[in-house]
């Protein structure tokens, strides 16, 4: 049996607000979503499993009509849908009455269901959000419903306000595969069995790293997967390291020939660290001009807005990071260069 596992695809937003690139975002997004789907019928997948927030907010009758007819071109493909955070589905709602042409079912929003297909010998198990959040604790407990077949349960959580969760449970239930969705960096929870896909495309610029979906396959019991990467551009933070010795024009350069190098398509922070002789204010508006830069900022050499950082990387590596080591930063020089050495790492490498 093969299949895709994809989510977070948030159909209808626009990234960036605002910026040159936002309304060619839009567009990329849904792109990207057609090509999953042409790769999935080039593949004659069996099963596609979308785990929430397939929308960026709940989908008009208009938006469910134009992804039916998408997956109306898949021949043989099976699409099992689940409402996330984002596109909930509310009783009275387009999501909840709508009727799919194609082979698509969306999970119920008032209880756990599951979804027998005997040709597969598959049994998916899940259910759809009806509101914004949920802090029930189910993903813990939920079983496997058919004894026999291949089992797949479909969830949408991770955090404290959405379904959380027990990565040790989920690592020792008796599902073949657990297909989630909502964190939107892909993260192998247990290899080959529990997944968290990430997002099709990064939405914001804390999105940094590589996006695509799951390719699958399960055959006499054994389950495969790999990801497959599929984002048109990537989010990228540039760290510039001023020397006493920079004059302006080598820091533009430099920064124009990495850009070049990493590619003109992705979508950049200029994180800028030092000062030179003179204590220039280096002015990067004639890249921006160029490239798709997101901002500019600047940090005085030797320090990190510890705060800011954290605020914007709480659910990611940065600020697991800043976490650990945060709480002797003030008071402990060795710790301060830990977290500076680290923070240069990361934030260079874009690893969030």
């Amino acid at each position: 049996m093969k299949f895709i596992h994809m989510a977070d695809v948030h159909l209808g937003v626009q990234p960036d607000k605002g910026k040159p690139w936002s309304e060619a975002r839009q567009q990329e997004i849904k792109d990207t979503f057609v090509k999953v789907i042409e790769n999935a019928e080039a593949k004659q997948v069996d099963l596609l499993l979308i785990a929430g927030n397939l929308f960026h907010m709940p989908p008009s009758e208009g938006m469910l009509r134009d992804v039916d007819y998408i997956l109306s071109k898949l021949t043989k493909t099976k699409t099992i849908i689940i409402a996330g955070s984002s596109d909930y589905m509310k009783p009275d709602s387009p999501m909840a009455n709508y009727k799919f042409s194609s082979k698509t079912i969306c999970l119920s929003a008032d209880k756990i269901s599951n979804v027998y297909m005997k040709d597969l010998n598959t049994c998916v198990t899940g259910f759809s959000y009806n509101s914004k959040e949920n802090e029930e604790d189910i993903l813990n407990h939920i079983k496997p419903a058919k004894q026999g077949a291949i089992n797949i349960l479909l969830a949408h959580g991770g955090d404290s306000r959405h379904l959380p969760f027990n990565k040790k449970n989920l690592r020792e239930s008796n599902f073949d595969y657990v297909a989630l969705g909502h964190i939107r960096k892909p993260e192998v929870i247990k290899e080959n069995s529990v997944i968290m896909c990430g997002s099709l495309e990064p939405i914001d610029y804390t999105d940094t790293g590589a996006r695509g979906y799951i390719y699958g396959e399960i055959q006499d019991g054994v389950v495969r997967t790999e990801f497959v990467p599929v984002a048109k551009r990537c989010y990228m933070n540039l760290l510039i390291n001023i020397k006493p010795d920079h004059t302006p024009p080598m820091i533009v350069d430099l920064v124009d020939k990495q850009i070049r190098n990493l590619g003109t398509q992705n979508i950049y922070r200029i994180l800028v660290k030092g000062q030179n002789h003179n204590h220039d204010v280096f002015d990067f508006s004639s890249l921006m001009n160029r490239y798709n830069i997101y901002e500019v900022v600047t940090e005085q050499a030797g320090e990190y807005d510890l705060n800011a950082l954290y605020q914007e990387n709480q659910n990611n590596l940065v600020g697991k990071f800043i976490n650990q080591l945060s709480d002797n930063y003030y008071s402990d020089e060795v710790c301060k260069k830990a977290v500076h050495y680290g923070l240069d790492v990361l934030l260079k490498t874009g690893e969030r």
